[in-house]
Formats: C-alpha cells, structure tokens, sequence
C-alpha cells in the first residue's frame, strides 16, 4: 500500500464526490513541495492538517495547548485549493520531465481541483491528511 494525499472537507456530507486519489502526488511530493515553491504557493505540507483526538485519548495533554481534544485543526478556503492545483498543474504541463509520472499526478490533480470547486461553490473549507 502507498501513501496519499486526501482532502477532508470541514463538511463531512457535502453533496458531492470528495474522493481523490492522491497517490501519484504523493510518490512525487517532494517535487511538487520544490515546484510549490518555485511558483510561490504552499507546499503540501502546510496543506495537511489533522484532528489530533483521533490518536489520543481526551484527557491526554499536549505540550502546548492543553488537552488534545482542543482543536488543532487547520482549515483552507477552497478558493486558495483551486489556485494551488492551476499552478502546480500549469508547471507541471510545461515542464513534465520535472516530475514522476507527470501523466497520473495532472490526473490526481484534475481530481483535487474538481473537489476543490465543488466545495468553492458550497463555501466549504477543507485540509489535506496523509494516509500511510
């Protein structure tokens, strides 16, 4: 099994199809993550976000903000998503070579950025996690 990228929607039943692949954008992260850069967007990385209380109890402390079960959930507009995916994909379809397997990675993108204007039109925020 390889990992992936996936979109979690601050809306859990938006109406519509939220799956994405996000396994060729995962095997080729830390090019995008350099071509992110390059284009003057977030990398991945700062994308993901995750609910800490699905790993530890609710009475278990962090370092920083006390119980875990207080939120650390970072959400996006999905405006800034479908900007994200037009450069990304835009670099990528003038510079292929720069890349593993440019083919899947516009395909996964092409997902990303229909999630991402489904949710721009419902005015639903979202976040990436990583799935292992």
């Amino acid at each position: 099994m390889s990992a992936a990228y996936y979109v979690v929607l601050e809306d859990p039943k938006p109406g519509f199809n939220t799956y994405v692949n996000g396994k060729a954008v995962a095997k080729a992260a830390s090019n995008i993550n350099r071509i992110a850069r390059m284009v003057g967007v977030k990398t991945l990385d700062e994308f993901v976000s995750a609910d800490l209380t699905e790993f530890f109890d609710e009475e278990d402390e962090d370092d920083f903000h006390g119980t875990v079960a207080d939120a650390h959930v970072v959400w996006f507009d999905a405006s800034e998503g479908l900007d994200w995916c037009s450069k990304i994909s835009e670099y990528i379809g003038n510079n292929p070579d720069d890349v593993h397997d440019a083919e899947h990675v516009q395909e996964d993108l092409a997902e990303y950025q229909e999630l991402f204007k489904n949710a721009s039109e419902a005015g639903i925020r979202w976040h990436l996690e990583v799935d292992f």
